[in-house]
């Protein structure tokens, strides 16, 4: 036999309210999970290792574009968001800038290999 479910009546709002912090005191705790997840900070650490900030046309500079940077941080977009928003947050803290390529008009974070 299946068992219903018994309708509650409350006299007031604070009963209903001691009712629902009494039924949600017993569900199960579910994990919280947030863009930050997403993001892996020995990524940004690395790029910085391997690359230091400069303009368009200094000797050297490698472009690398939204497409660029999403494949290099594997940084996918999430039903959370957009990781690559986190990731170009921590290069812009370590003095990478976004500007835009005169050569293909895309917004672009130009960069040299040290060597």
């Amino acid at each position: 036999m299946k068992k219903r479910k018994q309708k509650r009546d409350y006299d007031s709002y604070d009963e209903w309210e001691d009712d629902q912090s009494a039924m949600e005191a017993m569900q199960p705790e579910v994990a919280k999970v947030s863009l930050e997840d997403f993001v892996i900070r020995e990524k940004v650490a690395a790029f910085q290792r391997d690359y230091e900030p400069c303009d368009e046309f200094d000797g050297g500079a490698e472009a690398f574009d939204d497409g660029q940077l999403r494949m290099y941080f594997k940084a996918y977009v999430t039903g959370l968001g957009d990781p690559l928003a986190l990731y170009v947050d921590d290069l812009k803290l370590a003095g990478f800038r976004m500007q835009t390529s005169v050569a293909t008009g895309k917004p672009t974070v130009f960069a040299r290999r040290k060597y």
